[in-house]
């Protein structure tokens, strides 16, 4: 792939999309987010927020990745701690699991950045990757929600290259990828499957090529995960042919 052509694309849809607004955006620590930043500041300078909003179940390195990224590229942010935002959501919850207590957290942060993003006159810009979007592996409403996503067009596989090219720091492209929603949460233990066995079978997907020759397990996995989440990647539906009720 060319990086070079592809990060001047992405700086121009940036640009495109931002129009006469500033931007904001969650920063994670992981690697998606560490280059959506990158990009949003080489696309529009000083007019880029960030939130950093960590849990008691976070990891110390990826808040401290994430305001090492934010010093070295003068990026304005704030910390806000969600804890006290998310143990008021659980108490009114029904027992609540970690996958929901997850999701309580996703959707605790994007309503934060909306908050801020009319704060700021700003737009919130999306960091999901292609492979979380075809799986559906991300919290409707929450994460997934955006004005407009940079990473849409790129599977996972290709972000982490893609951050090399950029010179991202090593720490951003050697962790696990996780998105730090409880203790030791990893996406690939999530998932199953590593990235890079999964975006072969995405991009064989996507390509309309024949998949006999994938694992069945792994095939299996991939094609529920899309049918299961279809949901996630379609707009609300809504009431059509009004003119049968005259």
């Amino acid at each position: 792939m060319n990086y070079t052509k592809l990060q001047e694309l992405l700086i121009n849809f940036i640009r495109k999309n931002a129009k006469d607004k500033n931007l904001i955006l969650g920063l994670s620590g992981g690697i998606d987010s560490a280059v959506v930043a990158c990009l949003c500041k080489q696309a529009i300078k000083d007019k880029l927020y960030v939130l950093l909003m960590p849990t008691k179940y976070s990891k110390k390195d990826n808040l401290n990745d994430a305001i090492m990224l934010c010093n070295t590229l003068n990026i304005k942010y704030k910390i806000i701690y969600i804890d006290s935002i998310l143990e008021n959501f659980e108490l009114l919850c029904e027992k609540p699991d970690k996958l929901r207590k997850g999701n309580l957290a996703a959707r605790i942060r994007m309503s934060l950045l909306y908050d801020y993003s009319a704060l700021k006159n700003a737009l919130v810009v999306g960091t999901s990757n292609k492979s979380e979007l075809m799986l559906g592996y991300g919290t409707i409403y929450g994460d997934l929600a955006c004005a407009f996503n940079p990473l849409a067009t790129l599977y996972k596989s290709e972000i982490f290259e893609f951050a090399k090219f950029l010179n991202l720091h090593e720490n951003f492209i050697k962790k696990p990828p996780s998105a730090d929603l409880w203790p030791n949460q990893s996406d690939e233990d999530d998932l199953g499957y590593t990235y890079k066995e999964l975006d072969s079978v995405l991009k064989a997907i996507e390509n309309n090529q024949i998949l006999e020759n994938f694992d069945e397990k792994l095939k299996r996995n991939v094609l529920e995960r899309m049918q299961n989440n279809t949901f996630k990647r379609k707009l609300p539906t809504t009431l059509e042919n009004f003119d049968d009720l005259d």
